[in-house]
């Protein structure tokens, strides 16, 4: 059984819905960790709503394949409008983002956080994953070093703080409690559980093919369930402002 346990909710700031939902499975359910998405329009508002909860660690989700970005100029990841190109245009094998764009891009995305929160990011991930497919990863290393924070893995691919595995498996019908349960069956000492807990409003009804599902896992995450589970099992509920550095 693992000993540590991140919870982090993606796509804080994608609508007003989500944002609420997230803080609301912080405040009564197990989670303790978020990730805002700097290029949308209700990033100011959700991370205003997190400064009244100071236990949530609250990161950056790096975005490149939805909505547009901070930077104009960039070709290699941009459509004719202007938008990020979407996911189905990016493959693992064949990632199309120019490094040196991509790195202004996401260091704009970075700046814009801490000029929002007035302090750093907790850790680094992405939207899609996109900061793990290869080149890229290299990006997101260089700029988690240079803001001296943590970086989300799946593998370990960066040694400067403990690593926390991320599990991210739970999506559709994968939202149960037993499922949760038999993921956090593992020997990894320090796990983050990744999720997207949701009210469902127009927007995000509107953008994301993902959507219904968010309200299982808002039921899931602030379930009676996985909270005795957590107690019974002496997993210390943590975010990333808690790994320490090697």
């Amino acid at each position: 059984m693992i000993k540590k346990l991140i919870v982090n909710a993606d796509d804080f700031g994608i609508t007003e819905g989500a944002s609420i939902g997230i803080i609301h499975s912080h405040v009564d359910g197990i989670l303790t960790s978020t990730t805002c998405m700097m290029n949308m329009p209700f990033a100011p508002f959700a991370l205003n709503l997190a400064k009244d909860y100071p236990n949530l660690g609250v990161g950056i989700h790096l975005v490149l394949t939805v909505g547009k970005p901070l930077v104009e100029g960039a070709k290699s990841f941009t459509s004719e409008n202007g938008d990020f190109k979407r996911p189905n245009e990016y493959t693992s094998r064949h990632p199309k983002a120019d490094l040196e764009e991509l790195y202004k891009e996401w260091k704009a995305q970075l700046e814009l956080f801490i000029q929002t929160a007035g302090k750093k990011p907790t850790h680094i991930d992405s939207h899609h994953h996109v900061h793990l497919l290869p080149g890229h990863i290299e990006v997101a290393k260089k700029l988690a070093s240079e803001y001296d924070i943590p970086l989300r893995q799946r593998d370990q691919v960066d040694e400067r703080y403990e690593y926390a595995r991320c599990l991210d498996h739970m999506y559709d019908e994968l939202v149960t409690v037993e499922f949760m349960k038999s993921e956090l069956d593992c020997d990894q000492e320090i796990v983050e559980y990744m999720c997207h807990p949701a009210y469902i409003d127009q927007r995000l009804y509107d953008m994301s093919s993902y959507c219904l599902p968010r309200m299982k896992e808002l039921v899931l995450i602030r379930s009676n369930e996985m909270k005795d589970f957590i107690t019974e099992n002496n997993i210390e509920l943590i975010n990333y402002s808690n790994l320490k550095k090697l």
